[in-house]
């Protein structure tokens, strides 16, 4: 057993059980993926994958226990490579950041640009998702760091670093009604179409929990999960929308107009996501530090450390 078997399991999982699309993932041939795995499954004894036919449709119950466990050694292989480049190759290294569109697209703009100012031989890779997905991503080491809301669910290994909130601003076009009124309410919103971001984002969940608070229905009439659709279709005068007032730029919006509605709505945390067994390199505690300057090294490695609750 080595863990280039394991991996060519693990990539299995994850290409949906296809051997094919796992080879080329792998970037070696369909036939060398599935001896390998046979040579694995011989030496312990237990067949691994459940197959139909001459497909393969799932994992096998020992299949899915030493998948898990393949799964957490390759985690910790990663981390045993991140320490040896750690003193090998200190000003270089990837970076892989899993973050929501609103905080790639207007959040990070300055600490993405004074990172890769600072470190350049470092490569960064930002990949887009909402919380549960980018919850995962961490969890499963296929990103360094998380940027975002608290996911739906609690995950266990990983660790949360609180380090912004996001208020909410009403997104209108030039001349509209509700920019008048001295005072918005919600019984104001309600009376017009409304756009807002998907309900599998806080951003959206938390415009409709208000409402449903108020007892108050809204007329949505479009939800997406990308800032710059909404703004668009507010731009196109379909509806009004409620969105993070940071996703209003005001010489990229010329024909939208912003208002604060942050006492309406509650702002959205937002949390720096570490998988709890990972070795971080020293560029990584300085994207941390951008982020969130309150947060020290030391302080990070202790809660790390610490057991989860």
């Amino acid at each position: 057993m080595n863990l280039r078997q394991l991996r060519y399991l693990q990539t299995i999982a994850e290409s949906g059980y296809n051997i094919s699309r796992a080879a080329t993932r792998l970037h070696t041939a369909q036939p060398g993926v599935s001896k390998q795995i046979q040579l694995l499954e011989e030496e312990l004894g237990v067949g691994l994958l459940l197959r139909k036919g001459n497909r393969i449709v799932g994992v096998t119950e020992a299949g899915a226990a030493v998948l898990e466990v393949a799964q957490r050694m390759l985690r910790d292989a990663d981390s045993v490579r991140n320490i040896g480049a750690e003193f090998t190759q200190q000003q270089s290294g990837r970076l892989v950041i899993a973050t929501t569109h609103i905080h790639a697209r207007y959040v990070l703009q300055r600490v993405i640009k004074e990172f890769m100012n600072s470190h350049p031989r470092v490569q960064l890779v930002l990949r887009q998702g909402g919380p549960a997905q980018i919850a995962q991503l961490v969890a499963a080491g296929e990103a360094d760091l998380g940027i975002s809301s608290e996911p739906p669910e609690p995950v266990d290994e990983l660790v949360m670093l609180p380090c912004s909130r996001l208020d909410r601003s009403l997104i209108t076009r030039a001349r509209h009604p509700l920019l008048k009124a001295k005072r918005l309410t919600l019984k104001m919103l309600a009376a017009y179409p409304l756009i807002t971001l998907d309900q599998s984002y806080v951003g959206g969940s938390a415009v409709l929990r208000a409402f449903e608070k108020a007892r108050i229905t809204p007329n949505i009439v479009l939800s997406a999960i990308d800032a710059d659709v909404i703004k668009t279709y507010v731009e196109l005068g379909l509806g009004i929308a409620i969105l993070p007032t940071v996703a209003y730029e005001p010489k990229r919006d010329r024909n939208l107009r912003v208002r604060d509605a942050s006492n309406l709505f509650d702002p959205t945390s937002t949390r720096i996501e570490i998988r709890r067994s990972s070795f971080l390199r020293d560029y990584m505690y300085d994207f941390i530090r951008l982020v969130a300057p309150t947060w020290t090294r030391d302080m990070i490695d202790q809660i790390m450390r610490a057991a989860p609750h």
